[in-house]
């Protein structure tokens, strides 16, 4: 994966913050990002399934506004 200068030096200076690697640094966003997916993925399936449709159904544009107000 290439990095724009901007984005390596975002980086580095957001993990020197941090007190920790580079390297640490891209694992570490890397897996909070791949978890916060899967929490996702579970709470369109968790909805999905409350709905009796499926998660391409309930992703479709405007099934997931809040018509109650």
């Amino acid at each position: 994966m290439q990095w724009t200068v901007e984005e390596q030096t975002a980086i580095r200076e957001h993990a020197a913050v941090l007190g920790i690697s580079t390297q640490d640094y891209i694992r570490q966003s890397a897996a909070s990002r791949a978890l916060d997916w899967q929490r996702e993925q579970e709470a369109f399936r968790a909805m999905a399934q409350q709905r009796g449709i499926s998660v391409e159904q309930l992703l479709q544009p405007g099934i997931l506004t809040d018509d109650t107000a």
